[in-house]
């Protein structure tokens, strides 16, 4: 658990490799598992992201994530206005389990690095 809140939503593989400087013994399967097991009991959130790994986060706290669409870095955002989302019971007769929101962004390590100029171009064409 320390080393999940220690990264930055990481794979299950990448969380392997940070264990593992730490523990050598450690195997892959037991971290693995070991992320089945707190997911399973919301003690962690599993991150299904398209065209990925599944990703991990320790915070529980109802947030929304800003995935860079060029690096694929991902961060939390509390977002104050999607409080009633989250909170949804029922919709339209369907049971809501959970909500997740996902903002497909540019970071500003890449929009420094000019990663932006046609994202932002297409973007700005449905304006």
């Amino acid at each position: 658990m320390g080393a999940l809140a220690a990264a930055d939503h990481p794979t299950a593989t990448e969380l392997y490799e940070d264990v593992r400087a730490v523990n050598p013994r450690i195997s892959k399967a037991t971290v693995f598992r070991v992320l089945s097991q707190y997911s399973e009991n919301g003690e962690i959130r599993r991150l299904h992201i398209a065209g990925s790994d599944d990703r991990f986060d320790a915070t529980l706290a109802p947030h929304a994530h800003l995935r860079c669409a060029h690096c694929g870095k991902i961060r939390d955002v509390m977002f104050p206005e999607l409080e009633p989302v989250f909170a949804a019971k029922c919709l339209e007769g369907c049971r809501v389990y959970a909500a997740e929101v996902d903002f497909l962004s540019c970071c500003p390590e890449c929009a420094a690095a000019g990663a932006d100029a046609a994202a932002e171009s297409a973007a700005c064409k449905g304006d």
